[in-house]
């Protein structure tokens, strides 16, 4: 799995923005309302998800519960909305994704 991190020059100025693109990617297509668990490839450090739809997301293991929200609630127990690229927690073994409507996207992994 290629590094998140490139090594000088690659990490200096405008380059430091935009990182390659990763050799691990993995297309997902979510059913309407339906809970989608994706183990996280051992070594990843880094995610960037991409969907045509509303993605609510949470870094969890494979029992980690995802429900979409129908009330307001301030627990912090919440989900992310289209979160774009993130750091995984070290603890994470799978991405928990669901979304209201039908929709397909792509998880790019980094080290």
């Amino acid at each position: 799995m290629l590094s998140f991190h490139e090594e000088f020059p690659l990490n200096a100025g405008r380059l430091a923005q935009a990182p390659q693109f990763s050799d691990t990617v993995h297309d997902i297509v979510l059913a309407a309302d339906a809970l989608l668990r994706v183990a996280v490839p051992a070594g990843a450090r880094f995610v960037a998800l991409s969907f045509d739809g509303d993605v609510r997301v949470k870094a969890g293991l494979i029992d980690t519960a995802l429900t979409l929200p129908l009330t307001t609630a301030t627990d912090g127990a919440g989900s992310v909305l289209n979160p774009g690229t993130r750091r995984l927690p070290p603890a994470a073994t799978h991405l928990c994704l669901r979304a209201a409507t039908a929709c397909r996207g792509s998880l790019e992994y980094w080290g």
